[in-house]
């Protein structure tokens, strides 16, 4: 079945970002891929790492949990990023879910050559790695394991310690959420 303008039934118009579909090799450009999975809202989250005596730490929204039982977490990385070269080399690393007031955190772990935890109130994991005050939750985790995953190396760890930093202010703040481009917070909860 095919709608008036001859596409497959059930699509939009037979394109997607240019390509034919269904059927022809469909290879998005990096800005629509970009702007399509950014309708996707994610969690934000600081990663970090102790490196030489130094700690290091970026923001990562890719972060999702894998499994319960074992307990394992994965985020995604670039190829060239200090953050994946001090996990490979120190095999640990902590994951602070950031609360929704925590915006400027976010924004200073994602720029390039800043001091970010300059000022930073941070607790020191049994990992070595920083845990951010005022985050939602954390969890230390041992490098698993570590896979390519285009531009990005996906990393995998096993949590060995875990915990809720303060359960009635992470409930009244709720979680950091990254929306379309932008940092945001929940409003309310949907109705069942």
């Amino acid at each position: 079945m095919t709608s008036e303008q001859g596409a497959p039934a059930g699509t939009l118009d037979g394109t997607r970002d240019g390509a034919a579909f269904p059927g022809e090799a469909l290879v998005p450009d990096p800005a629509a891929m970009r702007r399509v999975c950014g309708h996707f809202a994610t969690g934000v989250t600081v990663v970090t790492a102790l490196a030489e005596g130094r700690w290091i730490g970026a923001t990562v929204n890719s972060f999702t949990s894998v499994s319960l039982d074992p307990p394992w977490v994965l985020f995604c990385l670039r190829h060239d990023s200090r953050l994946l070269t001090a996990i490979r080399a120190g095999g640990r690393f902590a994951v602070s879910i950031l609360a929704a007031g925590q915006g400027g955190v976010a924004m200073d772990f994602a720029a390039e050559g800043l001091p970010a935890f300059d000022g930073l109130d941070c607790l020191t994991g049994a990992t070595g790695a920083p845990i951010l005050r005022g985050s939602v939750g954390y969890l230390e985790c041992r490098l698993a394991e570590e896979y390519a995953g285009g531009d990005h190396r996906i990393v995998v760890g096993a949590v060995t310690a875990l915990g809720v930093l303060d359960d009635d202010a992470a409930g009244r703040r709720g979680p950091l959420t990254f929306y379309r481009g932008r940092l945001a917070r929940l409003d309310k909860e949907c109705e069942r």
